[in-house]
């Protein structure tokens, strides 16, 4: 009898968590959820502006984007495919009552590369509104605990987006160790993972089409090379910019003993 309540508490747990997704999650293509300017100031200037709401989570093309939620920034990253420029878009608010909403800028009604524009979340009482870039390159998010930047080695999540056509894999995730060379300027991180036995080893990863190694070196630069790989960087989900993508060729030590 026991036995036949666990399951049906858990049939109905799991009916409940499908509701819930149901009503909080949204999926439209991108040119059905445009308004225009007029129809954008009307729901702005009925409203007040607010932080209180927020996108839990949005993806466009299935994709999660990147959100500096600090600087209400969203990242697309484009990827080749017959909609990259009317992409699918897939949203989890934090409240089933807002709204969301892209503002039009073009005739044609479809993204552009490297362009800025703005999205409008809202409710009966207030709005916030976000700032979607589109990006012609990958995204690299790499985590860590704020309190541990007093140590030479910093343990991390590594997150990369890579939008490369022909790349095998287009999220890549691994455990790493930091080092910051110099704040918003350079870094230095060296992949890891643990095997079965539960040891810590390096972890040989090709990114962005490079040969396989365990370490990388990211540095912010204003001067542009065809020969050059970039991301577009992120540390704890808030936006750096645009850094250089290469290997540790500077420092022939191993900068994490």
């Amino acid at each position: 009898m026991h036995k036949k309540w666990l399951l049906f508490t858990i049939l109905v747990l799991t009916i409940l968590s499908i509701i819930i997704i149901l009503l909080f999650t949204d999926k439209k293509q991108y040119n059905k959820l445009i308004i225009s300017e007029n129809n954008w100031n009307n729901i702005i200037d009925k409203r007040k502006i607010s932080t209180s709401i927020s996108i839990d989570n949005i993806k466009f093309n299935d994709y999660n984007l990147l959100i500096d939620e600090d600087n209400s920034i969203i990242y697309y990253s484009i990827v080749d495919g017959s909609n990259k420029y009317n992409p699918s878009v897939e949203y989890t608010l934090n409240n089933k009552d807002i709204k969301i909403v892209f503002n039009k800028e073009m005739s044609d009604d479809i993204l552009e590369d490297n362009k800025e524009l703005k999205v409008l979340l809202y409710d009966k009482d207030s709005y916030r509104i976000y700032t979607l870039v589109v990006t012609n390159y990958p995204i690299l998010n790499i985590n860590y605990k704020e309190e541990d930047t007093n140590k030479r080695k910093i343990d991390v999540d590594i997150y990369l987006f890579d939008n490369n056509v022909d790349s095998p894999s287009r999220v890549i995730k691994s455990d790493g160790k930091l080092k910051i060379i110099e704040e918003d300027k350079e870094y230095l991180f060296s992949l890891k993972r643990e095997s079965l036995g539960h040891n810590v080893r390096d972890n040989y990863i090709s990114l962005l089409g490079m040969p396989k190694r365990d370490e990388y070196l990211i540095k912010a630069t204003n001067i542009m090379n065809k020969k050059e790989k970039y991301v577009q960087l992120f540390i704890n989900n808030k936006y750096k910019g645009l850094y250089v993508f290469g290997y540790n060729e500077e420092r022939r030590v191993n900068n994490f003993e």
